[in-house]
């Protein structure tokens, strides 16, 4: 089976259905897919490792020996009391999983640090869908929400994050909720970037560049302002800008 990290992913896209799920997903790292790639069995879920992020239900599992992340898209707002997981649409090209799961994959083939995308699934409901999306799951991370909860993130690595960012940008790659959890850092010094539900590719001006960096600082200062040992200052985001503007 070939290496997750290191697969060309762009002639091996596979479709298929598992009852009415629609089914999108990458040929080199799994084989025919079934219900349980998207709804594990206890017994390959890790221990504690369920939680609830954002707007997803995020469960982490072992499939076909890879170690995924398997995500439910859930909704935001009021419409979350009508239905909590249903979105409107009736093509699966044009929905969340889909999308997200074609632009990790195009991402990944561009170098950049984002989870691979194994697989995505569209089930139809009159004129309703539900969506989950399943990636390779990233060893030994921590949001850098935690990171700066927990101790002072180093200038070089607040410089580290702001070089990612810039070849992001350099892609064309909008993020439609660049936030502190959102953000990964890993135990060798490597900055990761997830979820991209609503990202896209922009093309058109730059001034979206510099409003995707202003909604990550105000999360940055949303959460200093909630809990004291959070460590988050000026000087942090000066390094952050050094490394953004020398890419």
């Amino acid at each position: 089976m070939s290496d997750p990290a290191t697969a060309d992913n762009a002639h091996n896209v596979g479709t298929t259905r598992i009852g009415r799920r629609q089914v999108l997903y990458d040929t080199a790292l799994i084989t025919e897919p079934d219900e349980a790639l998207f709804e594990p069995h206890s017994s390959n879920v890790f221990s504690g490792d369920s939680e609830a992020i954002g707007r997803a239900a995020v469960v982490m599992h072992r499939y076909q020996g890879l170690d995924l992340v398997s995500k439910h898209y859930y909704r935001g707002g009021l419409m979350s009391r009508i239905r909590k997981d249903a979105y409107l649409g009736t093509s699966a090209e044009r929905s969340r999983s889909f999308r997200e799961w074609c632009m990790l994959n195009v991402m990944r083939r561009q170098g950049l640090p984002v989870p691979v995308p194994v697989a995505a699934s569209f089930t139809p409901s009159g004129l309703f869908y539900r969506a989950d999306l399943v990636t390779v799951m990233i060893p030994d991370v921590i949001t850098l929400a935690e990171a700066c909860a927990s101790g002072d993130v180093d200038a070089a690595t607040w410089r580290r994050i702001g070089e990612v960012l810039a070849r992001f940008h350099e892609h064309n790659v909008y993020h439609a909720d660049l936030n502190a959890r959102n953000i990964m850092l890993d135990t060798e010094g490597s900055i990761h970037v997830l979820d991209f539900d609503k990202g896209c590719f922009r093309h058109i001006g730059d001034s979206w560049r510099n409003s995707n960096l202003a909604r990550l600082k105000r999360s940055l200062l949303k959460f200093a302002e909630r809990d004291p040992a959070f460590h988050f200052d000026d000087a942090d985001w000066r390094s952050l800008l050094a490394g953004y503007s020398a890419s």
